[in-house]
């Protein structure tokens, strides 16, 4: 009778054996996946150039000469450089309007934190203002891709569009959380600078659409029309489906809440 060096199993004749004491523990894979999946994008972190993103800064148009296969990364955190800015400034407004809420209803500023934390249930802005700046995005950038591919004479694929086209918007980021900053100071003025950083950002996406899918001056008339409808369309759907909400949660705030 034969048993097992490792595991102690009896061996019998003319039988494969697997010892179980060589295999390797249940959750040890986990990790020798996991690290090198983070290890990843650690260096591709690491190995983003400062100096492209400040030309980017400097020179938006230059996102044109970006490529899908080699500086994808660049467009995607130029997307959520100018949604991350979005959000910042619904924040800062949020915190600047429930502010004067607290004034006006006779509030006291030495309670401001607890006051703040009450109201902020009645105001979900941020999250609003989230869905809505997403949807923007992905509507503008959808609509200049297969508008442009429609009506340019210069075809490109969906990655190098996304690149470049992301690549836009981190002018718009660094404006927008501008534009936040400001709020601390004037509210009037930023939103100035938010309705004017709305309108640039809409008028390069459009210029950069017809100059990379090389569209006629013909047709860009109708790809300017078209986009800036779809993007219009959006907007008001979005905004339609928490407007009203928004305006029954400031009554309520009004009417007892401070």
């Amino acid at each position: 009778m034969a048993f097992c060096t490792k595991c102690g199993t009896q061996l019998y004749e003319n039988e494969i054996h697997t010892c179980m004491a060589e295999q390797p523990p249940a959750g040890a894979a986990a990790p020798a996946t996991a690290a090198p999946m983070i290890t990843t994008a650690r260096e591709q972190l690491a190995r983003v150039d400062r100096h492209k993103i400040l030309n980017l800064l400097k020179r938006p148009m230059s996102a044109l000469q970006l490529r899908g296969d080699s500086d994808l990364l660049y467009g995607l955190l130029g997307i959520i450089a100018s949604l991350v800015g979005f959000v910042l400034w619904s924040w800062s407004f949020k915190h600047q309007l429930i502010k004067a809420l607290i004034t006006q209803f006779g509030g006291r500023l030495d309670d401001y934190e607890e006051s703040y934390s009450s109201a902020s249930e009645y105001l979900p802005i941020v999250n609003h203002m989230l869905v809505l700046g997403l949807v923007s995005l992905i509507v503008i950038l959808a609509a200049v891709f297969l508008l442009g591919s429609k009506l340019g004479a210069q075809r490109h694929g969906w990655k190098d569009s996304l690149v470049k086209l992301g690549g836009l918007q981190w002018i718009t980021g660094a404006a927008l959380i501008l534009s936040a900053l400001v709020m601390f100071v004037s509210v009037k003025f930023s939103f100035v600078l938010l309705l004017t950083t709305v309108i640039a950002t809409l008028v390069l996406t459009l210029y950069a659409g017809i100059e990379m899918f090389r569209i006629h001056r013909d047709r860009a008339v109708w790809f300017i029309g078209a986009v800036v409808l779809i993007q219009v369309v959006a907007v008001l759907l979005v905004f339609n489906s928490f407007g009203a909400e928004m305006v029954d949660e400031l009554k309520e705030m009004g009417g007892g809440l401070f």
